[in-house]
């Protein structure tokens, strides 16, 4: 994995050392080498910079921006394509002749082979800026499931692209307002849907599209679609699970090719146990585990178990966060608002995976393909809610729910039911959201310090559920979650802390053949009653431990509502002070303040929304100098 960055336009945005700035933003991105390619002409001026981490073919004739021998065109290129040995004797036997191992290399081949087609020969992780210097043309794409960044920023003709912001920012060359729907929907779910960001000049390349700028312009094509209307026969579930296993079994062998050490991030749960259970089938496994002090938050004892099982060499760490050395680190490498606590202990097991390994594999992906989260369970629950009595579901569940104690445990049950009640008569696409909003719509309105013109967030699930390809009922939930939560919460947050440290992270569920495949499957294949995953557990029997297969999905979560109570009370009272709250310009502080009284006197769980109040204000200090918004 490696950073990207660079621009297209009429004429030079701005001088060569700039482009060195942006590139070496990304300097944690690639520690191991750096390049640059710069040229200008009538009509064109064109910059490509790279940070290279080298994991296939790490000798120095790999770095980039690589050139084809005719000098004409050059590619940057982040991510992995798997499979490029066989893709590389296509082309060899089509005339092509390489010079180096890499897959690099191969990419720059198969673009010269099939032009912009060339998306459909490829299988990996990518996002990759190709300029063509004959026809003036630069290339962009991004993965099919937006495994890798890519973010852009365009203005008077001219295109910067990035793999982070914080390299868009370095160029001093874009508009930094913030984008009030962005801010909206963000404190909703505690992540930015894409394509927007929290920046009003800078967008996402959404996953499986492709941009060609010329001539001043820009034209963006989606060239994948994953599609969850089921195959016209399927297979029998026994079937079915035979196929999701071997299909498994492929996308982790496809993702074990490097010429670096490798490893797993390992929780004991199903899906890292799955790849686990295929990684120890080639030979002995590094696995790799974090643990809170906190004994409630301590679940490395099962993945001890699963780890000795398989006969893995087993890292556990214990972890006692601090703020001071966690919240510095994570605000420069998420450079944009972004509150899923998980982040935290993933920021500390890449740490501790790096310093063995250079590639960690992990279980990212199978809850949004096979259906393990508890909002896919809420969804069943909802089918059965809604044939209650109206008098029970309008008013006996919801005078008891109301008199639940708060609760600061793990996955508080107060929280659930409350969301559970209050969505479950809702329309599909509403109900969804309300199972994944951290703040109403309208606790966001009264938290507004003025009124602003924006959407309610429920309509990304609508416009999500009202797709084609998303299928109905369970289908529509699995393919808003792949469309949403995947890739601007899940992967985010993978690919920022992996590269933080320096370390490449693969995912082997998100290998779009078996996606592909296991949204072809009827959804009752994958939630059978109350029971997640059902397809891939009946795939894994009697190759893992029986003790993974019965466990309840964990999560990995951290004790925030307790840190807000204590470690991080200082922090929370100086950054949401009043007179700061004030200055920023989007909250009101008699409701900051309302929230952070009634989180410190336990009167109610505030943690979800105080947290993110704070990552903004931290994110706004750092990359916006606390400007107003």
């Amino acid at each position: 994995m490696c950073g990207l960055v660079g621009y297209a336009a009429l004429t030079p945005p701005f001088d060569a050392e700039r482009l060195v700035r942006m590139r070496d933003a990304l300097r944690h991105r690639g520690p191991d080498d750096a390049g640059r390619y710069v040229d200008a002409g009538e009509g064109y001026a064109v910059g490509l910079g790279h940070r290279r981490l080298a994991v296939i073919d790490p000798r120095p004739h790999g770095r980039q921006p690589m050139v084809d021998a005719r000098g004409e065109t050059f590619l940057v290129f982040n991510g992995e394509i798997y499979g490029f040995q066989a893709l590389r004797q296509r082309l060899e036997a089509l005339g092509h002749a390489f010079a180096t191992g890499t897959d690099t290399e191969v990419l720059l081949a198969a673009f010269a082979q099939w032009d912009v087609e060339v998306l459909s020969q490829l299988d990996g992780m990518f996002a990759f800026a190709i300029w063509h210097a004959p026809s003036r043309r630069l290339f962009l794409a991004r993965d099919r499931l937006g495994i890798k960044p890519m973010f852009l920023a365009e203005r008077g003709g001219a295109l910067l692209f990035a793999s982070e912001i914080k390299a868009l920012l370095a160029s001093d060359a874009i508009d930094d307002g913030i984008d009030l729907q962005a801010h909206h929907d963000y404190l909703d779910l505690t992540y930015t849907p894409g394509p927007r960001t929290m920046l009003r000049g800078v967008r996402h390349l959404p996953p499986g599209h492709a941009l060609v700028w010329q001539a001043g312009r820009t034209q963006t094509w989606r060239y994948w679609q994953p599609s969850m209307v089921p195959k016209p026969s399927a297979p029998s579930f026994g079937e079915a699970a035979e196929q999701m296993r071997e299909g498994l079994r492929a996308a982790v062998q496809r993702r074990l090719v490097a010429d670096v050490p490798l490893g797993l991030f390992l929780s004991g749960g199903i899906d890292s146990t799955a790849v686990l259970w295929a990684m120890a089938e080639r030979g002995p496994v590094q696995a790799f585990t974090i643990r809170f002090a906190e004994a409630t938050y301590d679940e490395s004892a099962v993945a001890a178990r699963v780890a000795a099982h398989f006969g893995a060499t087993h890292h556990i760490e214990t972890v006692r966060p601090t703020p001071d050395e966690f919240i510095a680190p994570l605000t420069e490498m998420l450079d944009q608002p972004f509150a899923d606590s998980s982040v935290i202990p993933l920021w500390y097991l890449a740490r501790l995976a790096r310093s063995r390994v250079t590639v960690a594999l992990g279980g990212d992906g199978g809850d949004e393909v096979f259906a393990g989260y508890r909002t896919h369970l809420a969804w069943q629950l909802a089918r059965g809610w809604r044939r209650l009595p109206a008098v029970i579901r309008q008013k006996l569940a919801p005078a008891v729910v109301s008199r639940l104690p708060v609760s600061h445990a793990k996955v508080a049950f107060d929280l659930k039911a409350r969301a559970f009640i209050g969505a479950a008569s809702l329309p599909e696409a509403a109900a969804h959201h309300a199972f994944k909003s951290f703040l109403s719509e309208a606790a966001r309105h009264d938290l507004q310090a003025r009124p602003v013109d924006i959407e309610p967030t429920v309509r990304l699930f609508e416009r999500a559920f009202a797709a084609p390809e998303a299928g109905a009922g369970l289908d529509a939930v699995l393919a808003c979650d792949q469309a949403m939560y995947l890739p601007d919460d899940i992967l985010t947050k993978v690919d920022r802390a992996t590269m933080a440290h320096g370390l490449e992270g693969r995912v082997p569920f998100l290998d779009h053949t078996l996606v592909e495949a296991a949204n072809a499957l009827p959804w009752h294949y994958k939630l059978r009653g109350l029971t997640t995953k059902a397809v891939l557990r009946r795939a894994l029997r009697g190759r893992v431990p029986a003790e993974v297969l019965r466990r309840r999905k964990a999560g990995f979560n951290v004790p925030m509502a307790q840190w807000l109570l204590g470690p991080l009370r200082p922090l929370l009272d100086e950054r949401l002070a009043e007179d700061r709250v004030r200055a920023l310009g989007l909250w009101r502080p008699e409701a900051v303040a309302a929230l952070r009284a009634e989180h410190a006197a336990r009167k109610a769980d505030h943690s979800r929304p105080l947290w993110a109040l704070l990552c903004f204000m931290l994110f706004n200090d750092r990359f916006r100098g606390g400007r107003p918004a």
